[in-house]
């Protein structure tokens, strides 16, 4: 569900990203251990020289998240989650071609 979730934003045109930050910040926060998994999977699933700057928007979607469902947290957490989405989908945009291809690689693997 998590990992479903997590695609929806990121690479499917979702517009409506309040409705999916709810049920997985829940998610992140019941199963920890799988979204530690998932993050690093994605991550490893990027080009070398842009595994770093994925990794720091990872850190930065749960920056200032607390370990609590409270109304403030998720709505820092829908806000942290905009920028992320905005960043993951203009990754595309900030690589470079390879020499024989034109069209580059995307975001992230499949995660279904």
């Amino acid at each position: 569900m998590m990992s479903s979730l997590l695609n929806n934003v990121l690479a499917e045109d979702c517009r409506n990203q309040w409705s999916m930050s709810r049920p997985l910040l829940v998610l992140i926060l019941l199963y920890e251990d799988f979204y530690r998994s998932l993050k690093e999977s994605i991550i490893c699933g990027q080009p070398v020289e842009k595994q770093h700057t994925m990794a720091q928007w990872f850190d930065d979607l749960m920056l200032g998240i607390e370990r609590n469902v409270s109304s403030k947290n998720k709505e820092k957490f829908t806000q942290n989650l905009s920028t992320f989405r905005r960043d993951v989908v203009n990754l595309p945009k900030t690589m470079a071609y390879s020499t024989d291809s034109t069209t580059p690689s995307p975001p992230f693997p499949s995660m279904l």
